[in-house]
């Protein structure tokens, strides 16, 4: 690792939680029938990698979702008020979002709200890591309430590198 990319993490510990992340992977994955869409298969490569001065975890995917194609690019840091990880989104069809996420003994839990079919819903994901951090399964849930959730993506990722 370089050292200069670095320089600021011993000053935030947390940030080194993420490490988890860096690398490229490839996904696969299943779309429910639902509000996001049809039944689909997923399938994206995902990179992150640390902008220099080790303060944020840029994240990029690009894809599909059956036919329809994706892209999306991320800005990941760490919030010492909330003790969580903003993160910023930004899509391919025009659209951004602002998600927190958590981590809590390895596993990650992403939150915030979205539109599905034009109207708002709640959105969370909870990813584990397996196999010395290379696999990752994910699953994505919606809710109208945040009380019953429903689960609209399954995605396995195996890091490539």
């Amino acid at each position: 690792m370089d050292s200069a990319v670095y320089q600021n993490i011993s000053t935030t510990p947390e940030l080194h939680k993420l490490n988890v992340f860096v690398g490229k992977w490839n996904i696969e994955g299943q779309q429910y029938e639902g509000a996001f869409g049809p039944v689909a298969k997923i399938t994206t490569v995902e990179t992150c990698e640390w902008l220099p001065g080790g303060l944020f975890l840029i994240h990029r995917l690009n894809g599909n979702v059956g036919e329809q194609k994706i892209a999306c690019i991320e800005v990941i840091g760490y919030d010492e008020k909330s003790k969580t990880y903003p993160t910023h989104s930004f899509y391919n069809d025009g659209k951004t979002n602002e998600w927190q996420s958590r981590e809590d003994n390895g596993t990650w839990t992403l939150t915030g709200n979205s539109e599905a079919a034009g109207k708002p819903i709640k959105v969370r994901s909870t990813t584990l890591f397996s196999n010395a951090n290379n696999s990752i399964t994910v699953k994505w849930e919606k809710s109208n309430d945040g009380l019953e959730w429903e689960t609209f993506w399954d995605i396995n990722a195996s890091k490539v590198s």
